[in-house]
């Protein structure tokens, strides 16, 4: 059984973040919130979201089968009890469409699991969406084992309009350190853009040097899913993967992208 309420407001920009990366996936959903985990369908970008079950005005949810009149005594035990979750496949993009027609209203949701349903309500509008069957969708990616040398927190807006400017010079854009100077570079035939920030320009800076190229098209998508983050954190490395991390729902969610690099030819 799950129930929940919400801002409508906090819950597109939840959605938001992740469909700049995929449209459909598996949601978990437990006792502490709701979680996912997925990649791309070209395996070059990952996207991992948390939504803590206070981030809701109202959030009620009982693993199926454990309501309270089904749960036999037992002797008390001083074993930790690892809360379950139930699994729900989710087509994200049908999702923020609904909540684009809804408006700023609370959000009501109720998930029916045995008809595959989920219910939402948005003032006198409501809506019901079939689940899609998580045993077709893509399985849960491992985060890989990365040690970034280095990391930069930066203001989001700043960073985003930095993504649209490149947007009109190349396919591509570079993020580097040098010394104490974060730099986002972006090259075409004819023209050039360049960022350059110092240490106290930011929130946080390691300094180092080192360079990595990544896509535009996957960088620009993520920087429009961060849109209600204050403040993102990218953790680097030389010709590596891009982790970019950021606050959702007030401080009470969190996304992180992982993006593989372009490797440059010689």
């Amino acid at each position: 059984m799950f129930e929940a309420k919400i801002d409508a407001n906090i819950l597109k920009g939840c959605i938001e973040s992740i469909t700049a990366i995929v449209d459909e996936g598996k949601l978990r959903i437990a006792e502490d919130g709701l979680k996912l985990r997925a990649v791309d369908p070209a395996n070059v970008a990952m996207v991992s979201f948390e939504l803590q079950s206070d981030a809701f005005d109202d959030f009620r949810f009982v693993p199926k089968g454990a309501e309270p009149e089904a749960v036999p005594e037992a002797e008390p035990t001083t074993e930790p009890q690892v809360s379950e979750a139930t699994e729900i496949g989710m087509d994200f993009r049908k999702l923020l469409d609904i909540l684009g027609i809804g408006g700023r209203e609370e959000v009501e949701l109720e998930l029916d699991e045995h008809a595959q349903k989920l219910f939402t309500r948005m003032g006198s509008l409501a809506y019901t969406i079939s689940l899609l069957d998580s045993s077709s969708l893509r399985k849960e990616p491992k985060v890989p084992e990365l040690e970034f040398p280095a990391q930069v927190i930066i203001e989001t807006e700043e960073f985003r309009r930095t993504i649209r400017a490149a947007e009109k010079i190349g396919d591509h854009i570079a993020l580097g350190i040098d010394g104490e100077l974060f730099y986002m570079e972006a090259e075409g035939e004819m023209d050039k853009l360049r960022l350059g920030l110092r240490k106290e320009q930011l929130i946080h800076l390691t300094p180092g040097t080192l360079h990595s190229l990544y896509s535009l098209d996957y960088i620009t998508a993520m920087s429009k899913g961060m849109a209600h983050a204050e403040n993102i954190t990218l953790n680097l490395g030389k010709d590596y993967p891009l982790q970019m991390e950021f606050e959702v729902a007030e401080g009470k969610g969190k996304v992180t992208y992982l993006l593989a690099p372009r490797i440059e030819s010689e």
